[in-house]
């Protein structure tokens, strides 16, 4: 067994799983021996494949002009990048707080939420994932969050949607807690590696309605789905939801640059007129970054993007729903260019990947979030290797 002189993310770090890219070049990566297709945009950020000329372009402009800024700068990319993402989001007021990561993100949401309303408890579901950092873990619902002693006695859990779809449950858990005690209530709007889960308009308008009665800001996780990832800019849009503070990150620079922000509503933003605003970040509003919003803004907002996203989805979803007569597919579950595909055995990352298949395995679940650019072409071949070895392994068990 090799030694490596660096940790591998959340794994035993004896055998474990990894490959040697030596390149990689619009949807696909490249070892010395194989063409591996990316069907997960490497964790789902790389939403305009490996090599995105135009966001590459904008940093590398960026880069030579000025690579670096205080917190304090203020330039026109930025000032114009800011406006066209409040924009984009949907909203004419508010504010941004920029941030290097996902987790980050719902660190300073968070932060911000409690110095706002000046109270601890955050209502967070049982199945979620909002982040590696200590905050964001403690209000994380999964695996990840056990082996840490995060702050999660500030953290309350709610039930999942299938198991209180009237929230009468979620009801009783607010009353007993407090409605006074608890500052935000942070959702996914689809969770991702947890499997694809999209909660139903009715439990939605419920949340909206819990919210709005007992004075608890909604924040919502968009770090996964935002930028089109579902098929439009937010994935809270699908529900006509109505949050007080957005979280995002991943496909908000393509994945290129480490980057990410915090919408806040307008009551909020003012509530900092006279308040300090105790978050801060060494690479706040890094240049680089704010160039590859920008030049991802410019790609979304492209008619011609928009098009062929609809060609995409609409060919994935007709191969998702081939895949669910293979016998060992127990249900698939999808949005625009995220799905999960609940199986009867688990497949390993390592089968995946041996047969030039990237995408993230689970125990008895794989998760599909391809690139939203992919070519069409070669999006047909890398989901025909995808049924090959679903079928592959029910007859042969590779």
């Amino acid at each position: 067994m090799k030694s490596f002189p660096y940790f591998f993310t959340w794994s035993k770090q004896k055998n474990a799983s990894h490959f040697s890219p030596v390149k990689s070049k619009g949807s696909t990566v490249y070892t010395e021996t194989q063409k591996i297709w990316d069907l997960s945009s490497v964790s789902f950020q790389a939403s305009f494949g490996h090599s995105p000329e135009t966001i590459i372009t904008a940093i590398e402009k960026q880069l030579k002009e000025m690579p670096m800024a205080s917190a304090k700068a203020t330039y026109p990319l930025k000032d114009q990048t800011t406006e066209r993402l409040i924009n984009y989001i949907g909203s004419d007021s508010g504010k941004i707080f920029y941030t290097v990561s996902g987790a980050e993100s719902v660190e300073n949401a968070l932060k911000i939420a409690r110095q706002f309303k000046k109270r601890k408890i955050v209502l967070a579901r049982q199945v979620s994932y909002h982040g590696a950092t200590l905050g964001a873990l403690s209000v994380t619902g999964d695996w990840r969050n056990p082996p840490h002693l995060t702050s999660s006695e500030w953290t309350v859990r709610i039930p999942e949607p299938k198991d209180d779809p009237t929230l009468s449950k979620t009801r009783e858990v607010i009353l007993k807690t407090g409605p006074e005690n608890i500052a935000a209530l942070i959702l996914e709007t689809i969770t991702g590696g947890n499997g694809v889960i999209i909660p139903p308009q009715q439990w939605w308008d419920g949340i909206q309605k819990l919210c709005q009665e007992f004075d608890i800001l909604l924040i919502m996780d968009e770090v996964i789905c935002a930028f089109h990832r579902t098929g439009i800019p937010f994935a809270f849009k699908h529900f006509n939801i109505r949050p007080d503070i957005i979280t995002m990150a991943k496909g908000i620079s393509a994945g290129i640059i480490p980057f990410g922000a915090v919408w806040v509503n307008d009551k909020i933003s003012k509530f900092y007129d006279d308040e300090i605003l105790c978050c801060g970040l060494t690479n706040y509003a890094a240049p680089l970054g704010i160039a590859a919003l920008s030049a991802v803004l410019d790609l979304v907002e492209s008619p011609k993007f928009q098009k062929e996203l609809n060609i995409l989805i609409q060919y994935f979803h007709q191969r998702l729903n081939s895949l669910a007569s293979l016998p060992n597919v127990l249900a698939i579950r999808k949005i625009g260019m995220l799905a999960a595909i609940d199986l009867e055995e688990t497949i390993s990352w390592d089968v995946f990947i041996k047969e030039n298949i990237y995408l993230l395995s689970y125990e008895k679940r794989i998760v599909l979030s391809p690139p939203l650019n992919f070519d069409l072409e070669q999006f047909e071949k890398a989901m025909d290797k995808l049924e090959h070895v679903l079928k592959k392994f029910k007859s042969e068990k590779l």
